[in-house]
């Protein structure tokens, strides 16, 4: 007689379901798709909403109060003094200062990024000093540009005029760009990680994510100028 083998294996765990269109977030403004995490349109530069959570998935309550709140107020939280642009108010005082505000924030990621060239260059790490040359490049570019705009063809001048009916099109682009400029500062920080911490691979990955994001930001701004010349009256 034989010993027992003892009960069979039980079988092997279900694959995890593929990816759906659920987590896919769609454009209010251009009707494109984008991954979720996404937080402005790749393809129009405006904002987008977070995707709702699937079945069981626990909620954020921040999030949810974020979402739950005007595009006015939550644009407000990212430029503190913007009061928006409202009868009676200077319609180019309210565009400076947004731009104002956002140029500043990326004139602190240029000094951040720069320091993080400095790190690399005396760690003798050149693998991505190229890389990141570009990036500095474009930055002070596209800060100029957004800080001067009213000096060029851009700005809010006296021949455009707010309607009521446009202005939850244009707090949209108006979060959107803030959105943009707000993720690409909070994102420098794994490359200065990266960089402390000698990882040469990683460095180049996170150089390339800011190339994106900085993509990202142009467009948004893009977006948003072209939206204040559609108002003109």
């Amino acid at each position: 007689m034989t010993a027992s083998s003892g009960p069979p294996p039980p079988p092997p765990p279900p694959p995890p379901p593929a990816a759906t269109g659920a987590s896919l977030l769609t454009c209010p403004n251009c009707k494109s798709t984008a991954p979720a995490g996404t937080r402005v349109c790749p393809s129009c530069g405006s904002a987008l909403a977070a995707a709702p959570p699937g079945p069981g998935a626990s909620v954020d309550l921040r999030q949810k109060v974020d979402s739950d709140r005007g595009t006015l107020k939550r644009l407000q939280l990212l430029i503190p003094g913007f009061r928006g642009y409202r009868l009676g108010e200077d319609l180019r005082e309210a565009d400076s200062l947004l731009r104002t505000q956002v140029a500043n924030k990326l004139v602190t990621a240029l000094a951040r990024i720069q320091k993080v060239r400095e790190s690399l260059t005396q760690a003798y790490q050149y693998g991505s000093l190229n890389d990141l040359a570009l990036v500095i490049s474009d930055l002070n570019v596209l800060e100029g540009r957004i800080r001067h705009a009213e000096q060029g063809y851009s700005g809010i001048s006296a021949s455009i005029r707010v309607r009521p009916n446009d202005l939850d099109r244009l707090y949209e682009y108006d979060y959107g760009f803030a959105e943009a400029a707000d993720q690409f500062h909070n994102e420098i920080a794994p490359l200065e990680s990266a960089a402390a911490g000698n990882h040469g691979e990683q460095v180049k990955s996170e150089v390339a994510r800011l190339r994106g994001l900085l993509g990202q930001l142009r467009s948004s701004f893009e977006a948003r100028m072209t939206t204040i010349e559609g108002i003109r009256v």
